[in-house]
């Protein structure tokens, strides 16, 4: 099924992004993990994803990681390595705790955008200002979206929308003259 959505609604919608908000399994990782004989399951988190929080939180905007299915913590670990301080394992309920953020943020709801594949995306994807979908995202989740990603879940989707939000803020150009300046740290 092929889903056109308007580039231009979905620019003016990035723009107003403060608090960028996220799922971890089926988005920061592709939707397989790897088990050993002792159960303790592994997880490929694509590095350029970690390249896209960053950029964000270093041109204002908050990260959060959303993960209500994480038994294994290995998205805690991600957000320290990343050294974000919003991360979120185990949630029963992605809209209450937005909720919680946009109190404690001090923004309104068209101030946030999140990045889903799954149903359980869904509730909070029609409640955000901009709704952003995975390539390999289900249907629902894609018919809902302001944008949808060309990479699938786990192999650079973040990175992608990262860009987009500051390419749509026109601070992109000026964040790669920093960042090949010093490098990023």
């Amino acid at each position: 099924m092929e889903f056109e959505k308007n580039l231009e609604n979905a620019k003016e919608k990035a723009k107003k992004v403060k608090l960028f908000a996220h799922d971890v399994h089926g988005v920061l990782t592709p939707n397989t993990f790897f088990c050993d004989i002792e159960g303790k399951r592994r997880y490929a988190f694509w590095h350029m994803d970690g390249f896209g929080d960053l950029s964000l939180t270093a041109n204002g905007i908050q990260i959060a990681f959303l993960d209500s299915t994480s038994i294994d913590e290995e998205g805690l670990f991600r957000a320290k390595e990343l050294k974000l301080d919003k991360y979120y394992y185990k949630v029963k309920d992605k809209k209450a705790k937005i909720e919680e953020l946009k109190k404690e943020l001090g923004i309104e709801d068209e101030n946030i955008g999140y990045i889903g594949c799954e149903i359980t995306d869904i509730p909070l994807m029609k409640q955000v200002g901009f709704a952003v979908a995975t390539a390999d995202a289900i249907d629902e989740v894609k018919s809902i979206a302001d944008y949808i990603t060309s990479a699938p879940g786990g192999r650079g989707p973040i990175r992608e929308i990262c860009e987009f939000i500051l390419r749509s803020m026109g601070k992109w150009d000026e964040w790669v003259e920093k960042v090949t300046k010093m490098g990023y740290k």
